[in-house]
């Protein structure tokens, strides 16, 4: 398998919940971000994160990266980050999503091995939320995108060589789709905590 970086964006504001650091909030004894790492720290040679402040930056096993735009949406982060990994292809993940499935992650390593991005769709929306990415064509051209003012998340996709993995091949790996399960709300966290202790549905 192809050498992976993984990417968390921590940076966004949790203003549905009260403008708390969503990256900290607990989930059943352990932060939000604790449940990413643990699904990606074994697929990862290494793992970056996007944020707005240093609060993470005496962690080891990560490495913070100052958002370059706070506020101005994900591309420009995306940016900075594509300019520190260091691996061929990129996994790109939010810090809000406790529930992602390795088995899923690798299964979008392998398809990356001809392509350029592997973008999952879901309810007919892609998420690039949940994706791969390979280093060096998307550095190129999302800074492409940037200076020619197209600061959408996908405005590169037509870019570069993108396949699009939809539903039904994601579930039958993942079948309830929580991969792609974000803490954006107050209920939101309470499902997720129903989840973790068994008794979500």
């Amino acid at each position: 398998m192809a050498s992976l970086t993984v990417t968390i964006l921590a940076g966004g504001r949790g203003s549905r919940l009260g403008g708390v650091d969503k990256a900290a909030l607990d989930l059943n004894g352990r932060p939000l971000l604790e449940h990413v790492l643990a699904a990606v720290s074994p697929l990862a040679r290494e793992i970056l994160v996007v944020a707005n402040d240093d609060r993470l930056a005496s962690d080891p096993r990560l490495t913070v990266i100052r958002d370059p735009e706070p506020h101005a949406g994900v591309l420009p982060a995306l940016l900075a980050a594509l300019d520190t990994a260091s691996s061929e292809l990129m996994l790109l993940v939010a810090c809000d999503m406790p529930f992602l499935d390795r088995a899923l992650i690798e299964t979008l390593v392998r398809l990356a091995e001809q392509q350029d991005v592997v973008m999952p769709k879901v309810e007919g929306r892609e998420q690039p939320m949940h994706a791969i990415y390979r280093v060096a064509a998307c550095r190129a051209a999302v800074r492409a995108a940037l200076e020619q003012g197209r600061r959408r998340m996908i405005a590169f996709l037509d870019d570069v060589r993108t396949l699009t993995v939809e539903e039904p091949d994601l579930r039958r790996i993942d079948p309830q789709l929580r991969s792609f399960f974000n803490v954006n709300t107050p209920d939101d966290l309470a499902l997720a905590r129903q989840i973790a202790g068994g008794t979500g549905v």
